[in-house]
């Protein structure tokens, strides 16, 4: 059975901040290596809360993402979601330091290649504003703070979507195994409002405090 990373920190700096998040990225990645290996049928497990997700949300806009490394896939959910009448959309990378863009996109649909290894829907497709997000991640923690790669792409458009008074919800996707006792968050950081793994829907602690 894999070890499962611990990654709690004591940070005074914004550097040691940053050294912290870099050796939690490792270890988050290789336990999210180890449980893609573990858990062959995850995603076709987490496509079966697509109709929770629709009771609780409504029929609304749901972005996903073209998963890649080890990132567990939402495809089969996106799937499930379409067909019970939802709109999907993906997000566009934009340049380093801006907020992502999501545009429309449909099940099967044309995919352009991105930065980092990324597909993305061609930007001729309509651009849209989700209702719902679904974000990939290394790790995540009971307070719903998310550690990602590093470019802060979600966590800057959740701000600027939030100061433009539009009401988003961000849900991380993961398998169970990535939840740890702490995440580094730092002042920049957007805390998830849930985590759906194959288990279920997770909601975090309301008060929430690093």
């Amino acid at each position: 059975m894999p070890s499962t990373p611990k990654c709690d920190f004591e940070a005074e700096t914004i550097l040691d901040l940053d050294a912290t998040k870099a050796a939690c990225r490792r270890q988050a990645g290789y336990r999210r290596d180890e449980l893609a290996v573990l858990e062959p049928d995850a995603a076709d497990i987490l496509s079966d809360h697509a109709a929770m997700l629709v009771n609780r949300y409504g029929r609304v806009t749901f972005a996903g993402y073209i998963p890649i490394r080890s990132e567990l896939s939402p495809l089969v959910l996106l799937e499930g979601l379409a067909s019970s009448g939802c709109d999907l959309a993906l997000p566009v990378t934009p340049a380093k330091g801006q907020p992502l863009i999501f545009h429309r996109w449909l099940v099967n649909g044309k995919l352009d290649d991105g930065p980092y290894g990324t597909k993305q829907p061609p930007i001729s497709n309509e651009i849209c504003i989700p209702n719902v997000i679904l974000a990939p991640m290394l790790a995540f923690d009971s307070n719903g703070w998310r550690l990602g790669y590093g470019g802060g792409f979600y966590d800057r458009t959740l701000a600027a979507l939030r100061d433009s008074r539009k009401h988003v919800v961000l849900i991380g996707i993961a398998y169970n195994g990535q939840k740890l006792n702490k995440v580094p968050a730092g002042p920049n950081d957007m805390p998830l409002d849930a985590v759906l793994g194959p288990a279920g829907l997770f909601e975090p602690k309301r008060s929430i405090k690093n």
